[in-house]
């Protein structure tokens, strides 16, 4: 695993789904241009691990195996916090559009159905992959560090709504 993936690596899907290929390696994150916009900077890497297969329906795919932690933004308390990606994918690859849109959907079969091609862009793949991965909103698991109790300072400088009430039931009486 000396050399990163780059945009430029490419792959026959059908070549990969027919011969069980395998592809591994490791992709820097920075070098994904899309996913780059959407965490904090980062000298990560994301390690992936591609197996060509076909299915016993007889149509190609593979599983795909992606590894990383990417740093986000907690939406809670705004601080950094490390997002842990452990996925794995099985696709089917279809030879268009047309053809994926006409695939059933199975609910019991979590197999996701990509345009496949003889010049499939691995980079991109795995970009996307990530991209579905991340959460639509971080925030740390177990509760947000924050710098001290800000709670009750609002709360406190506010009159009760009702307490004006309580002085004119008092002058209904007279």
């Amino acid at each position: 695993m000396s050399a990163y993936l780059k945009q430029t690596d490419y792959v026959n899907a059908y070549d990969l789904a027919r011969d069980k290929k395998v592809i591994e390696g490791q992709a820097k994150l920075s070098d994904l241009p899309r996913l780059k916009d959407m965490i904090l900077p980062t000298e990560g890497t994301v390690t992936y691990r591609i197996c060509g297969m076909t299915a016993k329906k007889g149509w190609p795919g593979a599983v795909m195996e992606l590894a990383t932690v990417v740093p986000l933004v907690c939406n809670r308390c705004t601080k950094p916090m490390d997002f842990k990606i452990e996925r794995e994918v099985a696709f089917r690859f279809a030879k268009s559009e047309e053809e994926a849109d006409s695939i059933p959907i199975d609910e019991d079969d979590d197999t996701e159905v990509i345009v496949g091609s003889d010049k499939f862009n691995i980079a991109d793949w795995i970009e996307e992959e990530l991209i579905l991965s991340l959460p639509l909103v971080p925030a740390h698991e177990e509760g947000c560090q924050t710098d001290g109790p800000e709670e009750s300072k609002d709360e406190v400088q506010k009159p009760n709504p009702f307490a004006k009430l309580k002085d004119l039931k008092g002058l209904r009486k007279v």
